[in-house]
């Protein structure tokens, strides 16, 4: 059938099988998102480069989305992984010195938080709270515990963080996708229109800017940043932990409603099928949280690790298609009046 709501799927380790992305594009891949967060420019580009090799054996066009780091803080590279157990004691550190210190990438950060503040870390799977400050550590305790590793993001919710909207690495990152030929441009930590228009004069040329919904001073400009941007993501993660977790679903609706009204792209992310990462079916819980996506009026649904780490890419691509399916052809849905799609 012809699918309203689109599916996203970030590449990564578990998508380099040129035989494992032709049966992803035959399940129902219609973007496949690039995370510049993680690997190099090069790494990208052999994935856009097999992606759309895969895509064409497959008679289908799979369009390319690149997402950019932006200015989210993270945890610097790590030997291996660690685990910190609730009620230790741990340090965000400039450089990691003891086996609980968790280095941070952009040490500046260190600067911002003060005693008292709460420190997440994976998109809030692990808590800490700051309780004596240094000039190169912030001695925390750790409230709930998880495993720690590289490049995970940091959030910092009750601290002010002046970051530019654009690094050094975003500038050379967008020069990278320009190369490669990206379709898309997914901005991170949006918090103006401001800020999209600012990556606009960067791009210099018409290019659709998807921005990411993931903080509340976002949600205060949702309205000005629709003019601006071609599309909005429901960042889920990171909104999680800026606004309290029960807020989500509510906000989620009035995200996609935005969409609606003003003839934008709306994208719904994080945590979509997550238990496919290592199971071969998705919980029902799952399965009820993407339905309740498509009813809202997503036009896309994307998956991240499930596709990028996941053991199931393909299953979970073909899951994902059959939940759409079936809620579009349902009495409940309602379709746009024509489905928005990159030219």
């Amino acid at each position: 059938m012809n699918r309203h709501t689109q599916i996203i799927c970030t590449l990564g380790p578990a998508t380099r099988s040129p035989k494992i992305l032709r049966k992803m594009v035959e399940a129902g891949m219609d973007y496949a998102r690039l995370n510049f967060s993680h690997g190099k420019a090069r790494d990208h580009a052999e994935a856009a480069h097999r992606v759309r090799q895969a895509a064409h054996k497959a008679g289908k066009k799979v369009k390319v989305i690149q997402d950019l780091q932006g200015p989210k803080p993270r945890i610097d590279r790590l030997k291996h992984p660690f685990h910190l157990r609730t009620g230790d004691r741990a340090s965000l550190a400039r450089k990691a010195v003891r086996p609980t210190d968790v280095p941070i990438a952009d040490p500046e950060i260190l600067k911002s938080i003060h005693t008292g503040h709460r420190i997440f870390l994976d998109d809030g799977a692990v808590e800490l709270k700051a309780v004596d400050i240094h000039k190169d550590r912030i001695v925390c305790t750790v409230l709930i515990g998880g495993r720690i590793d590289s490049r995970s993001g940091i959030q910092l919710p009750d601290s002010r963080l002046s970051l530019p909207i654009l690094s050094s690495k975003d500038l050379d990152d967008i020069k990278a996708g320009i190369e490669i030929g990206v379709d898309v441009v997914a901005q991170s930590m949006v918090g103006s229109r401001a800020d999209v228009d600012f990556l606009k004069s960067y791009l210099g040329k018409a290019m659709p800017i998807i921005a990411k919904i993931e903080s509340a001073k976002a949600l205060r400009g949702l309205r000005e940043i629709a003019k601006s941007a071609w599309g909005l993501m429901v960042a889920r993660g990171d909104l999680g932990v800026s606004i309290p977790r029960a807020q989500v679903p509510l906000r989620q609706k009035e995200i996609l409603a935005i969409c609606r009204r003003e003839n934008r792209f709306g994208i719904v992310a994080t945590e979509m099928l997550l238990s496919m990462v290592t199971r071969h079916r998705p919980t029902r819980a799952e399965v009820s949280d993407v339905a309740s996506a498509v009813l809202d009026g997503a036009d896309a649904v994307m998956l991240s690790e499930e596709t990028a780490i996941g053991a199931y890419p393909v299953e979970a691509v073909r899951e994902l298609r059959e939940i759409i399916e079936t809620v579009e052809a349902s009495r409940w849905y309602r379709p746009r009046k024509r489905r928005l799609d990159i030219e």
